[in-house]
């Protein structure tokens, strides 16, 4: 669709030359020497797309991208409601993405912009380029570009309302409105405004995600209430200690699975498919021609997106307590909690006497909340979490039409962003208090249970069931429930406020030099570029802040200086330190396009930029050739270079903690530690080069165009994190279970933190990993490449009727990684990612096929479309050992019995009908528009992962229906 791009809004009518993505030179789509595919708002209406999300995910050329919720992969964790543009599977970083061929908002400290902001409804079209662009366009625009055009000379009133009918939920619906005004001859005003609700959708609702223990353990943890718990009895007839160890009564009752005699709990159904969300809109857009050869234009968006109820277990599993880390017996209760007397009678242990005092009640295995559920959420006993972003962007600046030949635009841009995030937390000083009688946040006695001191019951008599699954609890002792209050206490929000801002500068000149060749004169773009950015980060409250609370215990502050200061109080989730960071980046850049002959046209870049001390500066070129070997066949080629600076976050001291199934650990998820490098993290650069053709002629009356592009892209000094799995699994030995010993001679054994902070050689265990320290460097090189397929066939079928079909594809030839060395250790070989789901390595899920299809049928008013989108099936590398053979079975439970489950994802098709129908009605011109999507309700790729999907092989919604209805006047 290159070579059909329709004309931009607000171009001259009779100057049909445009900026077509990749340059600044101005020219035609059909002049276009690069891979730019286009897709106008009407495209996306006919395909049914609402979102920018859903239109990112249907392009082949696309890698996993955020979107969805997918809180167990530590890419998207911390970024609900954000939507990411992942182009060629190199990460939304690499990936520049502007509206109106300037920046846009980032949400903050990512380096990757928030495309759930961006106002579909005020787009004309979008444009992406598919080749490396920094010689244009500087730092990000490795892997490609994507442009978002919005209408600036629209005129009327539009508005649009959509419903979509989604089984197991409430369905979503939005709204929007748009207005054009001429003001005079020589002036246009555009504004509207967009509500989007998407509503929660629970992994129950869908039985592909609960497929049961034996098939999928990694969906299940052996740290559940129902606990294991140890009784110490003091024998008075003998002086000994008698421990004795007793599962907690209600596992298979409540819904979980006993192995090995411990209770595996599933925290998956207390999860979301998508949360509960909205997103809010507004844009505006002022263009005006303030003399024959000067035209100014601005435009302004606001944008929030809002999800107050995120879902998580109902509390996370302790990987350390208030005595230090690990979670074997890192809690005690009591025995004089109220909840251990119906307790001891429930397993048939004896009641505490003269001749057996109870001393002692260790928390063996367990967790704060499990199968009851959290007490703070009565309909689906989950914890509950919170995700805001608000954000805002000007952009504007003069064009001046210098002379004929001569053009000088000037614009300035702005935008700032602020997100606010949290997980529910438990401080795990707080909660030994409880378990001893000393909770809630009036208690100021020293008598445990008095003067509003509380007892938290860590038994599963404490509760009335589960309300996920609507399950009574035959054990449940009535009084013995822990109070809202108490849990407010015990469980507070952990979390962040980002804010980042961005002023960008831009000059460019343009025109033509004078200079003519037979196939026209050699123009030129030279410019300037200027961009200023603000980061900041601070904790949400005290709890979070490590420089407030850096240690196991809350308020301690006697770890300062050891080595597990910043571990913080929480049992599960790390704390945070307040940031400000500033980054400054100067760019100069020229361009020259020139027309050797009619049929052949040379293009030139270089850009310098500079990003300052330590970071340093860069020079990259760029050249690109289009060759009209006939009338019917053109042929193209691009080759550059590219880089791309660091984030200010990459070099902070900072660190945040993400969570992450460890393999050594046996699946269980554990802390992730995430460090930045803020004296040798170097630029990332990288070699670009395409080569492709285009068939474009008329075939038996039918208008056919068909290309086929040959892309590679090599990386150097890759700006990522250490892996920390593979990190865990060499000092863990290579072991899946997690009950094998570790190697505490191990030269990485320093970036591990085990349980009680020591590792004792052939007793510390996979089980014991705590905490895994990563950090940001220049990781391993990359060499990346493929094949774009393009075709568009448009065939009269009468004199009012067209049948067009088509479709693209891309096919990954290659994503080799070279060995991945930490401490002059190689923790990972290399590898080629292709074809397989890479779920705890870069570069995350690579398909060998990716591709989308249409027939779409234009009938008069009528206009009815099919729509299919393929993703090849991936393997598991985990499964794969280092000669390439396959380990079978690949994936054990804690009992020893064997399953393959996901090892084969299986691949994922989709199918989906849209039809429109235009008419006019009482004046105005209305289009009535429905759409199945995926009517054969195909489930997406299965995954040993916790909801039992691959979630970027597939739409785990299932078939669903929408109505929409757009009223223009």
């Amino acid at each position: 669709m290159a070579q059909q791009a329709p004309e931009t809004a607000g171009a001259n009518e009779d100057d049909d030359r445009i900026v077509v993505t990749g340059s600044f030179i101005r020219g035609t789509p059909e002049d276009a020497a690069l891979p730019v595919d286009v897709f106008t708002a009407d495209d996306l209406a006919e395909q049914g797309v609402d979102s920018p999300l859903e239109f990112i995910k249907e392009l082949p050329s696309v890698g996993a991208s955020l979107g969805d919720t997918n809180q167990f992969s530590t890419d998207a964790q911390g970024f609900q409601g954000v939507g990411s543009l992942n182009l060629r599977g190199l990460g939304p970083q690499r990936t520049l993405v502007l509206v109106n061929g300037k920046r846009t908002i980032q949400s903050p400290g990512s380096g990757f912009v928030d495309t759930q902001l961006i106002p579909l409804f005020a787009l004309e079209r979008i444009e992406i380029l598919k080749d490396g662009a920094a010689a244009t366009y500087g730092s990000d625009a490795i892997a490609g570009v994507a442009n978002f055009i919005t209408r600036s000379n629209f005129t009327g009133v539009e508005v649009q309302a959509d419903y979509n009918f989604i089984d197991g939920s409430d369905d979503n619906y939005s709204i929007s409105g748009l207005v054009g005004l001429e003001l005079g001859d020589d002036a246009n005003l555009v504004f509207g405004a967009g509500w989007q609700h998407r509503s929660e959708l629970g992994t129950f609702e869908r039985d592909f995600v609960n497929v049961g223990y034996e098939t999928n353990p990694s969906a299940y943890s052996a740290l559940a209430t129902p606990g294991l718990f140890a009784a110490t009895y003091f024998d008075t007839t003998t002086g000994a200690l008698d421990t004795r160890i007793a599962r907690d009564v209600g596992c298979e009752e409540l819904g979980g699975t006993i192995a090995i005699g411990r209770c595996y709990f599933t925290y998956v159904p207390f999860d979301n498919i998508t949360e509960d969300e909205d997103r809010y809109q507004v844009f505006g857009q002022f263009t005006a021609d303030l003399a024959d050869n000067i035209r100014f234009q601005v435009d302004g968006m606001w944008s929030r997106s809002d999800l107050e109820s995120l879902n998580y277990s109902p509390a996370f599993p302790p990987t350390q307590g208030p005595r230090g880390s690990g979670f074997v017996s890192a809690f005690t209760t009591s025995p004089n909690n109220p909840g251990v007397s119906a307790f001891l009678d429930q397993v048939g242990l004896p009641q505490s006497s003269a001749a057996l005092p109870l001393v002692a009640v260790t928390n063996v295995l367990y967790r704060p909340f499990g199968f009851l559920g959290n007490p703070r959420d009565p309909d689906r006993g989950a914890g509950t979490g919170f995700a805001s972003n608000d954000a805002w962007r000007i952009s504007g600046g003069f064009d001046w039409d210098i002379n004929p030949s001569l053009r000088l635009e000037v614009d300035g841009t702005y935008w700032e962003s602020r997100r606010t995030f949290f997980a529910p937390g438990i401080v795990g000083s707080r909660l030994q208090a409880a378990l001893n009688g000393f909770g809630g946040p009036d208690c100021t006695g020293t008598t445990p249970g008095a003067n509003g001191c509380q007892y938290f019951n860590p038994f599963v008599n404490a509760g009335p069931g589960n309300g996920t699954y609507n399950i009574d609890n035959p054990f449940y002792v009535p009084g013995a429930e822990n109070s809202e209050e108490l849990v407010a206490w015990l469980q507070v929000p952990n979390g962040t406020r980002e804010y980042e801002q961005q002023v960008v500068l831009d000059l460019v000149l343009s025109g033509e030099t004078g200079i003519e060749f037979s196939g026209g004169p050699l123009a030129f773009a030279v410019g300037a570029q200027v961009r200023d950015n603000e980061y900041s980060t601070r904790p949400l409250n005290d709890e979070s802040n490590v420089d407030i609370n850096p240690c196991f215990i809350e308020g301690d502050t006697s770890c300062v200086g050891t080595s597990t200061e910043g571990v913080g109080p929480f049992i599960f989730l790390g704390g945070s330190r307040p940031a400000r960071l500033s980054q400054s980046v100067y760019a100069f850049f020229g361009e020259l396009n020139a027309p050797i002959t009619d049929r052949i046209e040379l293009a030139a870049a270089i850009r310098f930029e500079d990003y300052g001390d330590p970071i340093g500066s860069t020079i990259n070129p760029k050249g690109s050739l289009r060759f009209e070997a006939t009338d019917w066949l053109t042929l193209r080629g691009s080759v550059g270079t590219t880089f791309r600076g660091p984030l200010a976050s990459n070099v902070s001291p900072n660190f945040v903690t993400a969570l992450e199934g460890f393999t050594a650990a046996g699946g269980n998820y554990k802390s992730k530690d995430i460090f930045g490098n803020p004296t040798n993290l170097e630029p990332e650069t990288a070699f670009t080069w395409n080569v492709g053709a285009i068939f474009d002629a008329p075939l038996g009356g039918a208008d056919l165009t068909f290309s086929v592009d040959y892309w590679s892209i090599d990386l150097e000094d890759r700006i990522t994190t250490t892996p920390g799995n593979a990190i865990a699994s060499l000092v863990g030995n290579n072991q899946t279970t997690g009950t094998l010993p570790v190697d505490c001679s191990s030269p990485l054994v320093n970036l591990i933190t085990f349980s009680g902070n020591q590792c004792i050689q052939g007793t510390t265990t996979g089980l014991d990993i705590s905490r895994v320290r990563t950090d940001f460097v220049n990781g391993p090189d990359v060499k990346v490449s493929g094949l774009d397929f393009a075709l568009n066939v448009s065939v009269p079928v009468s004199d009012n009727a067209t049948l067009s079909f088509g479709g693209n594809a891309v096919y990954n030839l290659e994503y080799k990684f070279d060995d991945f060395v930490v401490q002059d250790v190689v923790v990972l070989e290399a590898y080629d990612a292709v074809g397989l789901g890479n779920y705890f390595r870069d570069p995350n899920t690579v398909p060998e096929w990716r591709a989308n299809a249409f027939a779409n049928l234009r009938f008069g008013p009528f206009n009815a479309r099919y729509s299919l989108v393929h993703i090849d099936g991936v393997t598991d590398d985990r499964c794969v050992n280092a000669d390439g053979s396959f380990r079978d079975p690949c994936f054990s439970t804690a009992d020893g019995q064997g399953t393959n489950f996901g090892v084969e994802s299986g691949s994922y098709t989709q199918h989906d009908l849209a039809l429109t129908y235009d008419l006019e009605l009482a004046g105005a011109d209305l289009q009535v528009q429905a759409a199945i999507e995926n009517f054969t309700d195909a489930e997406p790729a299965e995954a040993q992962l916790p909801l039992s999907f691959n979630p970027f092989i597939g739409n785990a919604i299932g078939r669903n229906y929408r109505l929409g209805i757009r009223a223009r006047f």
